[in-house]
């Protein structure tokens, strides 16, 4: 376990309070909600709501028989106890100042200076898209960006760490609950796979870990079985993907965010047809479609897939690209002068690629939101980037 060293918790400390400092002088200076339920939110806290009441993980909110991942509602559940929304808004609140303490301790434990950490912790007190997607909605990034730097730090320690068989049932374990929160870091598998076949070929890993990767198995046919029993449907994790995969992929799709409000503008007219099959049938023709045409014009489908992923790391003003561009600056840089870290900082290229990539496959929104979970990854190497233009002497910590 690494040891912290005192300044070190004085400047955590710190940057907690400066964090939601800064959260809250930006809400009443925007003259911004501190609370807002989104209809996502809703929906999500009445699936809450039904199971406290007896009912089961069900929606009684909207019409359609929507599936979603179950932990987020799981999380929501004491909340929903005490009919209190808000209260767990202000948990988030708490989670969001922790988070940024959380990047600055990985980003110590990556680069190993403690003044790479604190300037990871800084930027992401200051970045606009985190801001205007902070905890005061009731949605899942704040925890999500839990889950992914708890899921990196272990990941990491399965590098670097000698007893190699913990931390990788650690960080299957975390990856497999991160499913049953979003469904997004699904990728991140095939690049645990790659490392445990790295260290299985030199000998740090014995081939019966390879069990490990039965945890996900497991997780989600649990998931899927309970989705069957509650709505007679073998759902693995949600039941609307091949819908949104269909809107994003089809010969009258757009290269630029989407709102329900403008769907017309994103889909044929036969799209609208569909409205009378259950959600689950629709996506599952939709993705069917979606993915034929994608086969069908291989050209247009990464053409598009380009052009959206630029879309996705678009800057909403000139703070977010300057982080941007001090992140890029931050990877080059660690590249050439950390030699030994190598193998480390690949995987989180990968990382950062992989969910940029997969995620713009999809459908992209306004204001960036799908972009926050990645943000704290990327603000590693701009905290690192940084950290190397300041005196020594500063952020000495330990």
């Amino acid at each position: 376990m690494p040891t912290i060293h005192k300044r070190n918790i004085i400047g955590y400390v710190f940057l907690f309070l400066l964090t939601e400092a800064i959260l809250l002088f930006y809400l009443y200076q925007t003259g911004k909600q501190f609370f807002r339920i989104t209809p996502d939110g809703q929906l999500y806290f009445n699936i809450a709501e039904n199971f406290v009441k007896g009912n089961g993980m069900i929606n009684t909110v909207r019409k359609e028989d929507i599936i979603v991942p179950p932990l987020f509602s799981i999380f929501l559940v004491p909340f929903a106890f005490f009919h209190s929304a808000k209260l767990f808004i202000l948990f988030q609140y708490v989670v969001y100042g922790f988070n940024g303490v959380l990047l600055a301790f990985l980003g110590e434990q990556l680069f190993h200076r403690f003044k790479s950490g604190m300037a990871a912790g800084l930027l992401y007190a200051v970045h606009p898209v985190l801001l205007l997607n902070g905890p005061q909605y009731l949605l899942t990034e704040t925890l999500f960006i839990t889950f992914i730097l708890l899921i990196l730090y272990s990941i990491l320690r399965f590098i670097r760490d000698e007893k190699k068989t913990k931390w990788l049932i650690t960080s299957v374990a975390l990856l497999s609950a991160s499913l049953l929160f979003r469904p997004h870091l699904m990728y991140v598998f095939l690049l645990l796979g790659l490392l445990w076949l790295l260290y299985w070929r030199t000998k740090k890993l014995r081939a019966a870990t390879i069990l490990a990767f039965l945890i996900p198995v497991v997780c989600l046919a649990a998931n899927g079985l309970h989705n069957w029993s509650l709505h007679g449907k073998f759902v693995l994790l949600e039941n609307y993907s091949g819908q949104n995969l269909y809107i994003a992929n089809n010969p009258h799709t757009k290269v630029a965010f989407f709102a329900t409000t403008i769907v017309d503008q994103f889909v044929e007219p036969e799209y609208f047809s569909y409205s009378r099959l259950s959600l689950s049938e629709k996506s599952e023709l939709l993705k069917e479609k979606a993915v034929h045409y994608m086969l069908s014009y291989p050209g247009e489908t990464i053409k598009r897939l380009v052009l959206k992923t630029g879309l996705f790391f678009q800057g909403i003003d000139a703070l977010d690209w300057m982080t941007l561009f001090i992140s890029i600056a931050g990877i080059i840089w660690s590249l050439w002068k950390e030699k030994k870290m190598r193998l480390e900082i690949l995987f989180l290229i990968l990382f950062i690629l992989g969910f940029a990539v997969l995620t713009s496959l999809g459908l992209l929104v306004g204001g960036q939101r799908y972009r926050v979970p990645i943000i704290p990854v990327y603000l590693l190497f701009g905290g690192y980037f940084l950290s190397s233009l300041l005196p020594r002497q500063l952020f000495r910590g330990k």
